[in-house]
């Protein structure tokens, strides 16, 4: 049989078996890539669910640890709860753990929690990835400090009616939360510096202006340590205003059931000296009026390592009334206040409560940091924002 050269020709550029061929190769390629890709992302979703649920665990332990003074037993067994409630439910079992470990360290407490995945592959198999292992650490640190905290709150006449019934269940929440925690070994305290016109000082105005009669209102006070913390020693003060908020000033104090009833006998009404305020809140807690306040009430040293010293500034508007023209303007004699206070590495929180634009950056500028100031418009809102306060103050940390 004769072929022809053409028809040998032919044959060697017919490419349509090529195609096929090439084509076949790239589609099973392509399911290789496919099944890979969905094998990784079952990987990466269960390794993202193992993180949080240990991050969840984790605090949990450390909170036990600090609050509930459990034994390693007992804290292994909370560890074990917390993880298995988190894991499980969102995985449905279908990636089981191995090694769940925790490690305690009380000195710092500090509980560190780890866990193995091994995850079983599927269409990644058919190109010999037969597994994914997964291993993830969780360490969570719970600041072992008690807190001494002061709340200087707005009390002017613009605060009547539902502000300040709202402004009152914000305080008793935040009060509720942090105090509670005294039940499990903590020892925080928390004091009260309302303020309007001017500042009641109730019984420590005679020892602050040197005048034990008359209202104990109480103004600021001329010269260098006018925008200080020096206790009374040092200068006395003003009693310029003739008017006090009905609320004195209350010294820190870890009860409950007197810090509500002091909340609760709040009056709105004058106008607002908040550095008034502001300058009672500091000497609450601080170290240098140790002498004036009652021995329960003392505040410890600046920077001790087992204390956490903060401070909440709260108004619904502009500062609008000072006493001693030297020292500046209420705004002005506000913000050399603040300084002074984060110098000593008080925590400042700040809060505008339905506040005018004009009064935000004061606030913003006492604030600690942007995250420590919040701007709240409605009831609802304070409430909420009193509650991040006081869970910030007192919460866990991870360190990873």
């Amino acid at each position: 049989m004769r072929i022809s050269a053409k028809r040998i020709r032919s044959f060697s550029s017919d490419e349509r078996g090529t195609t096929a061929i090439v084509f076949a190769l790239c589609l099973t390629m392509l399911f290789f890539v496919i099944g890979v890709a969905i094998d990784s992302a079952r990987a990466w979703k269960t390794q993202s669910v193992l993180q949080e649920a240990l991050d969840s665990a984790a605090l949990a332990t450390a909170r036990a640890m600090r609050l509930e003074g459990l034994n390693d037993a007992e804290l292994k067994e909370r560890a074990d709860s917390f993880f298995q409630s988190a894991y499980t439910s969102r995985t449905g079992g279908k990636a089981p753990v191995q090694n769940l470990t925790l490690t305690i360290d009380r000195s710092t407490t500090t509980a560190t929690l780890s866990a193995d995945v091994m995850l079983p592959a599927y269409l990644a198999a058919l190109m010999n990835v037969k597994k994914f292992d997964i291993s993830e650490v969780s360490i969570a640190r719970f600041d072992a400090k008690n807190v001494e905290l002061s709340m200087t709150l707005d009390v002017s006449g613009s605060m009547a009616g539902s502000k300040l019934s709202d402004l009152k269940a914000a305080a008793s929440d935040l009060t509720e939360i942090i105090l509670d925690q005294n039940n499990n070994g903590a020892h925080h305290r928390i004091g009260l510096a309302p303020y309007s016109t001017s500042v009641n000082a109730g019984p420590y105005a005679a020892i602050s202006t040197g005048v034990s009669t008359g209202l104990p209102c109480v103004t600021e006070r001329p010269a260098s340590n006018g925008l200080k913390d020096a206790n009374p020693n040092a200068g006395i003060f003003g009693k310029k205003a003739n008017f006090c908020p009905q609320s004195a000033i209350l010294p820190l104090t870890d009860d409950k059931g007197v810090i509500t009833s002091h909340l609760n006998g709040m009056v709105a009404n004058g106008m607002t000296a908040g550095h008034l305020g502001i300058a009672w809140g500091w000497y609450i807690i601080s170290p240098d009026w140790a002498s004036i306040w009652p021995s329960s009430s003392t505040p410890v040293a600046y920077r001790d390592e087992q204390t956490m010293k903060a401070a909440i500034i709260m108004t619904d508007g502009m500062f609008n009334a000072a006493y001693e023209p030297p020292n500046g303007d209420s705004i002005a004699q506000a913000k050399v206040l603040c300084d002074g206070m984060k110098a000593q590495d008080i925590k400042i929180f700040t809060v505008g409560f339905q506040a005018p634009a004009s009064v935000l950056p004061l606030l913003q500028y006492c604030a600690s940091s942007p995250n420590e100031f919040y701007d709240a418009q409605d009831g609802d809102a304070l409430r909420k924002s009193f509650r991040q306060i006081a869970n910030q103050l007192t919460s866990l940390r991870l360190t990873n």
